[in-house]
């Protein structure tokens, strides 16, 4: 796939930008009104968010929270106002050096996770039209760190974003070209209409979900009407899911050594496109898309027997159409989100590991409350039904259903952070909690502890293996 030519590029930008830059001497872009709905607090990024313009009130209009005195580095930092016109500095850059230590609760007490990192936000706005920016971050895992997987240090290099964009200026159209991140949906608890950009499961669900997206080569043209937002994409070759490798701390080998995984041959073109149209009505906004996608997981189906005895298993990309619509409604404390999604063709296994297809209607419905500066409690319910559904569908339920319950607060003048996310599944029942503390020690410096908790009674749970990765994280932050 597109992955280790974004990761080489991305590692050429970050060596050739990692000598000390120093924004221009215009200001710093603002930040944006915070949304009082923010997700949890990422794992590299352990800050306080500012609070909302107006105190207790969750502002409609905003995306991310921004943290208190850092750059803003989203695009949208650099597009245009509503006049046509550009604001905000020419060029800003970011860098956070990081070191995480992790160990197990439990009687072995084992050390998981004792790595570094340093990342690099870059993002420059040249010659009135022109706006790149580039995420890149280099992780090096020390040898009791379980990705180092014996060795005395493991690297590895992760492109989140290295793009350009072209928007006139004082026009209505923007075009953006190069590996980005494409967000979709309202749910925090489900992938509904969030299925363009894959995720890296290969920490479970310990890699938070704004850290989880994994960037991908594409095309994105935006046109702002007077009746909407459009945004239509393409992608020429889509990434998919990352999950734990062998001899890793997570990784359950599914197959056994009695098989033979391979990629399958031919099949139909795998690139993905796909339009959604957007438009704010006051205190709501709704949007309705539509996508040409494969499948963020392969699907696996029995091919046969090699001539030693062991099975045959095929690795299959999988096509289908998702057509989806999502909601927002805010009005004082409250957010009502809401969203549903009708995925044809998506793959199942049958009993004898041959492939059957099937529709799949997911939904979600969120209610978020602001309890000032911040502070918020929210509640979602997601589900997933397979339409069709019939008992020659292994190890998949016909009604799958979740309870997504996640607090946030901020103590001690917004300098301490509190993230609470609980996820509650059934029919075949688990549990998974995050409590993620951060404290801004100053401007540069901040600490971080996370707590993670998982139980699956129910065998068939897919977490089941993953029942006694209870587990400490410590984290040390530096930003410049």
């Amino acid at each position: 796939m597109m992955k280790p030519v974004c990761d080489i590029a991305g590692l050429a930008c970050l060596l050739a930008l990692s000598t000390p830059l120093r924004a221009q001497d215009a200001p710093a872009p603002a930040a944006p009104p915070a949304r009082a709905a923010a997700s949890a607090v990422a794992a590299d990024d352990v800050t306080t968010a500012s609070a909302p313009e107006e105190m207790g009130e969750i502002d409609p209009a905003s995306t991310e929270a921004v943290p208190d005195g850092q750059i803003d580095f989203s695009a949208d930092s650099f597009e245009m106002d509503e006049g046509g016109n550009r604001s905000g500095s020419n060029t800003t850059h970011r860098a956070t050096f990081a070191h995480e230590l992790s160990r197990r609760f439990g009687s072995d007490g084992e050390l998981v996770n004792n790595r570094t990192s340093a990342r690099l936000e870059y993002s420059t706005f040249f010659r009135e039209s022109f706006y790149a920016r580039l995420d890149a971050k280099l992780n090096a895992y020390w040898s009791n760190d379980h990705k180092a997987r014996g060795k005395s240090m493991e690297t590895e290099v992760i492109t989140s974003e290295a793009f350009l964009q072209y928007s006139r200026q004082g026009g209505a159209t923007s075009l953006k070209v190069g590996v980005q991140k494409l967000i979709w949906g309202e749910s925090e608890g489900g992938a509904i209409t969030d299925e363009v950009s894959p995720r890296n499961f290969s920490e479970l669900f310990l890699i938070p979900l704004e850290e989880s997206r994994l960037g991908q080569a594409m095309v994105v043209f935006d046109y702002f009407s007077p009746v909407g937002d459009w945004s239509m994409f393409y992608v020429p070759t889509p990434r998919f899911n990352d999950y734990p490798e062998r001899g890793t701390a997570y990784f359950v080998d599914a197959f056994g050594e009695s098989t033979i995984v391979r990629d399958s041959r031919g099949g139909a073109r795998d690139d993905e496109f796909g339009m959604r149209w957007r438009r704010t009505f006051g205190q709501s906004d709704v949007s309705v898309m539509a996508a040409r996608l494969t499948e963020n997981d392969y699907a696996y189906r029995l091919d046969g027997i090699a001539p030693d005895g062991r099975l045959l298993i095929a690795r299959v990309p999988q096509r289908m159409t998702m057509l989806g619509s999502t909601f927002s409604f805010t009005r004082g404390k409250s957010l009502v989100k809401g969203e549903v999604a009708l995925k044809s063709s998506r793959a199942f296994n049958d009993r004898s590991l041959g492939l059957v297809e099937k529709d799949v209607l997911d939904s979600a419905i969120g209610l978020t409350y602001s309890l000032g500066q911040n502070n918020t409690l929210g509640v979602e319910w997601v589900n997933s039904r397979i339409l069709g559904w019939d008992r020659g569908i292994s190890g998949v339920p016909e009604n799958a259903a979740s309870l997504v319950i996640n607090a946030n607060f901020l103590f001690h003048h917004d300098r301490l952070s509190v993230n609470w996310l609980t996820i509650w599944s059934e029919p075949y029942a688990s549990y998974q909690s995050s409590l993620r503390s951060a404290y801004k020690w100053d401007d540069n410096l901040s600490f971080g502890i996370d707590l993670h908790y998982v139980d699956a009674p129910d065998r068939r749970s897919g977490l089941r293996p993953y029942r006694d990765e209870d587990q400490v994280v410590v984290r040390v932050q530096y930003q410049f």
